[in-house]
């Protein structure tokens, strides 16, 4: 979808509509199937007192009219902004518009008059029933706020609209709207700049589409609008469940495109429980309007990354690196005070030593919080592998914070010792580690991150530290590769499933599944917008089928997972709200694969 700016001329809606339809044409022609225009564009929002005069608004109509009529051979849903004349009272509304036919008329809710905004002067508050009216010669036009608009071919694609103030106030029309089904909001406004406003309303919106699982797509009227004393520069921004995906600064260039996983959106309401939908638009006091369209592949206009669980941006991962490291100590702390431990011990055995180290320094902090002596902390080894080369990078990193490693001859002082296990998610969603010991005294700190977050965490910390020893011993750990293997006892688990991606790419399939409960034709799409350049699509394919054979045929592994702390939005324990049965097949998943490897063949 995308979202349009023109630079509008006072009280020349012919010039305004021939902007709009230039700016529809270069959507479509890049594949918008929604676009958004401002709030009045076709007279601009500075028309005044002139939208007294039955000229100007006759005018306005009428090139509603000829904007619809033109635009008969475009695909695309559109919302223009018009002041409409309805039984003597001029409206501020949205005209929706698809493929030559007005569907439909959604008046402002919330009129403005303060600050530079005078709105009471000329518009009235739009009714929230919806009655039939003539508009631009096409008579039965569905007008009112409480409307919808559905697309058959695609009913995850649900349109509602509101106008500028309408968000801004205390009941913004759009919580209603979301739950009578809407997932994209659309939001045609006027509002002038100011320092810091464009800051705020980035976050209005994207707050928005966060509390309402859609997507909000918002655009402010352009540079046309501006006075002496007032600018107005457009503002666009479009945002899906709290993230930005596309957006113009003001005084921009007043657009902006990008796709929208509504799909997604209907999975992310599907999994939260208080977000109650009414059964029908009509169950919920709306109208609903369905539309025809077809919804054709095309290049996404949509970030992919290639690391979903990392944050882009380096301030946001260093404050999560920092949080998670926190969140596992004082996990390990209740999980010691509960146990009642009074020692530690890391299992490092047939694990990675990035895990290792990682489940190291967290035990030392949770240590340090229990008030325990740091010799209280040990690193297990088995006995037959003391010149291993993890074990030498381990032991330097041990000697650095104060704690020893020894081998399973060893004896334990301890009375009573917690045993970590530092086996990651990614490992666990494979099925490549697994839990020799006692599981009641067993602490999985790590269960909760996938492997390709754990080097950047020993980076954080080798970045903030002030101990010269412990930044030293960190950086051959975080150099030292360790790439996902099977391990012997396997072929008893996954026979068959031994082809492994490397672990950027079992890490995207995990967000997939665990998150976004992605079907593997839409994961393989996305896989290839992340790693095409990289990897090739049968290699991606093939990797993709192994991951999802292991992941059903070692459910049995994860089924009593030992405590972890939960860190992220995902998890694979009953504890996180991860219900699966040993018993699951994964053939569902499987054939679409093959029916995608073959599709790859022909």
């Amino acid at each position: 979808m995308a979202t349009i700016s023109p630079a509008s001329t006072v009280a020349d809606p012919a010039h305004n509509a021939d902007l709009c339809y230039q700016g529809l044409r270069r959507a479509a022609g890049l594949g918008a199937k929604v676009v958004v225009f401002p709030e009045v564009v076709l007279t601009s929002y500075i028309a005044d007192d002139l939208l007294y005069h039955g000229i100007l608004l006759e005018s306005a109509e009428r090139e509603l009219g000829r904007l619809a009529a033109r635009t008969a051979d475009l695909d695309v849903l559109f919302s223009v902004g018009v002041p409409l004349c309805i039984n003597g009272k001029i409206y501020n509304t949205v005209a929706v518009c698809h493929r030559g036919r007005i569907l439909g008329v959604v008046p402002k809710t919330f009129i403005p008059t303060y600050g530079v905004d005078f709105e009471g002067r000329w518009f009235n508050s739009g009714p929230t029933d919806v009655t039939d009216i003539t508009v631009a010669d096409q008579t039965h036009v569905p007008f009112g706020s409480h409307q919808l608009f559905r697309c058959r071919q695609m009913p995850q694609l649900c349109v509602g609209y509101e106008i500028c103030e309408d968000i801004w106030s205390p009941q913004p029309p759009s919580i209603r709207l979301a739950l009578a089904g809407a997932t994209i909001i659309c939001n045609g406004s006027a509002s002038n700049a100011s320092l810091e406003k464009d800051i705020y309303r980035r976050g209005l919106i994207s707050g928005q589409s966060a509390r309402l699982l859609c997507c909000y797509a918002y655009c402010s009227s352009g540079q046309g609008d501006s006075t002496s004393d007032v600018t107005v520069g457009g503002q666009e921004i479009i945002a899906e469940n709290g993230a930005v995906l596309a957006q113009a600064r003001p005084f921009g260039e007043g657009f902006a495109i990008a796709d929208v996983d509504v799909e997604s959106l209907w999975g992310a309401r599907r999994g939260m429980s208080s977000f109650k939908v009414a059964a029908s638009a009509q169950a919920a006091g709306y109208h609903e309007t369905l539309f025809d369209m077809d919804v054709p592949e095309h290049p996404l206009h949509r970030p992919v990354s290639p690391q979903p669980f990392v944050p882009a941006e380096p301030r946001d991962r260093d404050d999560c690196c920092d949080l998670a490291l926190t969140m596992q100590a004082h996990g390990m702390l209740a999980f010691l005070h509960n146990r009642g431990a009074d020692g530690i011990t890391v299992l490092a055995e047939d694990t990675a030593v990035a895990d290792a180290a990682l489940a190291l320094l967290v035990a030392v902090r949770a240590a340090d919080l229990a008030g325990l002596p740091r010799t209280a902390v040990h690193m297990r080894f088995p006995g037959e592998r003391p010149n291993d080369h993890a074990k030498t990078l381990l032991d330097s990193l041990a000697a650095a914070v104060g704690c020893t490693i020894f081998d399973t001859a060893h004896p334990q002082d301890a009375t009573a010792e917690a045993l970590v296990n530092p086996a990651d998610m990614t490992e666990l969603a494979l099925g490549i580690s697994g839990f020799p010991l006692d599981l009641t005294m067993q602490y999985a700190v790590n269960s909760q991150l996938v492997r390709s977050f754990v080097p950047l965490m020993l980076a954080h910390v080798a970045k903030t530290t002030d101990d010269e020893r412990l930044h030293a011993a960190l950086g051959p750990i975080i150099a030292h590769d360790a790439p996902l293997h099977v391990p012997e006892h396997d072929r008893y688990a996954a026979q068959g499933f031994t082809d492994i991606a490397p672990v950027e790419v079992e890490d995207f399939f995990i967000d997939g599944f665990l998150r976004a409960q992605y079907r593997p034709a839409k994961s393989f799409r996305l896989a290839r917008c992340a790693f095409g350049s990289k990897y090739d699509g049968e290699r991606l394919l093939k990797w993709m089928r192994t991951f999802y054979g292991r992941f059903f045929a070692t459910q049995f592994m994860r089924h009593d997972l030992p405590d972890g702390p939960r860190i992220g939005s995902a998890g694979l324990d009953l504890r996180d709200g991860f219900m699966m049965p040993t018993y699951a097949q994964s053939t569902l998943w499987l054939d679409e694969v093959d029916a995608l490897l073959a599709q790859l063949d022909a």
